[in-house]
């Protein structure tokens, strides 16, 4: 391996490794202060400039197919950027909204970064296999972080001063949050989105698959994946995110309706001499109204179980306050209703500007204009409002797209969401290496993840899903030029025998 080769592969495995720290305080500093400020996007950058990017134009490669609808979604969301200087974009504070514009860009293309490193790195199956591994090793050593803190809590009910100082290195706000887990993250909430959008789907996958990318298993009987798995979710239980909750319990349900799925299939076959097609359809009505039904018992029991754990949650079925008050009111008691409020804010603006959206950073200018008036009785958004100095943003990434880049952003978008499921349906059904079938079912449930995750983060600098996706498309990429070179084969043992 020559020096640069070492290099490379170096500042590969540390990005890889130190993925769960999310906002990097020097790194933060460094970006004027913002709380996205991944550590990973120092080995990412040194990777992109002096790997990827002389690859790229030296040996004048195409970028892979699934890159193009997002491209395209670039640019007609700097279209629409460049459109806001012919129509009105109000003031609010002293920030230019150009400027706004102009880091939403930075961190699209720090996303953008994270995605093609990702499919430049994994190139084989040995090199899957080891990001897998050095992924799992960051995984560790977050859950690892999490337990302490949490453990810290229930011990002094209180955080030691030492701790805030660490904290204050690895985390740009330096705070340790009472009675939850925040991990390596900003806060807890980002804990989650990490452990669903990259941890949680490949060892829950790996696991289902029955496929691990460790030599051994412990005690020769159990796979480390599935250890990590339920380890995972332990953890994302002490981080007391919703979201984080929701996401999980949907990918769960994924898995149950995909055994069930599989198991029918096989009955089905079985019955086929003996059932008549009427009974066939009645069996497996029978089943999925079951299986539905346990699904809506399970919530309601989570839910009922988050009223007596979760103090936010205590009124969740405090129907009469519905009644009573509201929506909007009822979300209130929930500490809810002031992320729907920035919801309804930047929807408002996409129905301002239907087409191509208002611009990249600019809806939040309307923020003033277009928040509902039940705003106003909730002290976060009058600080939002009056006291704060940022620009409020939509704290939901569909609504995001909606709002900045209208019907014609969000549709590029959402399809090139949409070709990560297709190639990984591809790999689940196609592939005959079992570890690239088993990424297929690990790409199914990092999309339905980012899909739940999206309704609570609306931010392209995070490199949590750009990886979860690129693993997908390396993964697909690799399957693809398998099977070119097995159909080459074929082809040149036929003209042989011919």
């Amino acid at each position: 391996m020559t020096l640069s080769q070492c290099l490379l592969s170096i500042s590969w495995k540390t990005l890889l490794v130190v993925l769960p720290v999310s906002s990097f305080t020097l790194l933060s500093r460094a970006f004027g202060g913002t709380s996205v400020a991944p550590l990973a996007f120092l080995p990412m950058a040194v990777i992109l400039i002096f790997w990827w990017l002389p690859a790229f134009f030296k040996n004048g490669r195409k970028l892979p197919y699934q890159v193009k609808p997002l491209l395209i979604f670039f640019l007609f969301g700097t279209i629409s950027t460049l459109l806001a200087y012919f129509h009105f974009v109000p003031t609010f504070r002293d920030i230019p909204w150009w400027r706004n514009s102009a880091e939403v860009l930075v961190t699209f293309g720090m996303g953008l970064g994270f995605y093609l490193v990702t499919i430049f790195m994994v190139k084989s199956q040995e090199k899957l296999r080891t990001a897998l591994l050095w992924i799992s090793i960051g995984g560790i050593a977050l859950m690892a972080v999490s337990w302490i803190q949490y453990g810290t809590w229930l011990a002094l009910e209180r955080f030691p001063e030492w701790m805030y100082r660490v904290q204050a290195v690895i985390s740009a706000n330096g705070m340790l949050y009472p009675a939850r887990a925040s991990g390596l993250a900003y806060e807890p909430s980002w804990l989650a989105h990490e452990l669903n959008m990259v941890f949680i789907p490949i060892w829950f996958g790996l696991s289902l698959s029955g496929q691990s990318i460790f030599k051994k298993k412990m005690f020769n009987k159990i796979q480390y994946e599935t250890v990590f798995f339920l380890l995972a979710v332990i953890t994302l239980f002490i981080s007391f995110s919703r979201i984080g909750w929701i996401t999980m319990i949907i990918l769960a349900a994924y898995a149950v309706f995909r055994i069930t799925n599989n198991w029918i299939n096989k009955k089905s076959d079985k019955r086929n001499a003996s059932f008549s097609l009427a009974k066939q359809r009645l069996f497996c009505l029978g089943i999925w109204s079951g299986l539905l039904l346990g699904l809506v018992a399970v919530v309601l029991l989570a839910g009922y179980i988050m009223t007596k754990i979760e103090p936010r949650m205590a009124g969740l079925f405090d129907i009469q306050r519905f009644i009573d008050f509201g929506f909007l009111g009822w979300a209130s008691k929930l500490s809810f209703a002031e992320r729907i409020i920035y919801w309804m804010a930047a929807f408002h603006v996409f129905q301002l500007y239907p087409f191509l959206g208002a611009g990249f950073g600019i809806p939040g200018y309307y923020f003033p204009l277009t928040a509902p008036d039940f705003g106003t009785r909730l002290p976060e958004i009058n600080k939002v409002v009056l006291t704060q100095n940022f620009i409020p943003n939509a704290k939901n990434l569909w609504v995001r797209l909606l709002s900045e880049t209208g019907i014609v952003g969000f549709a590029l978008f959402v399809s090139w969401l949409l070709i990560h499921w297709r190639n990984a349906n591809e790999l689940d059904r196609e592939s005959s290496d079992s570890l690239l079938k088993a990424m297929g079912l690990v790409g199914k449930l990092i999309v339905l993840a980012m899909i739940i995750e999206g309704f609570s983060l609306d931010t392209f600098g995070l490199p949590y899903y750009w990886i979860g996706l690129g693993l997908i498309s390396a993964s697909w990429l690799i399957k693809d030029q398998k099977s070119a070179k097995t159909g080459a084969n074929i082809e040149v043992t036929n003209d042989i025998k011919a």
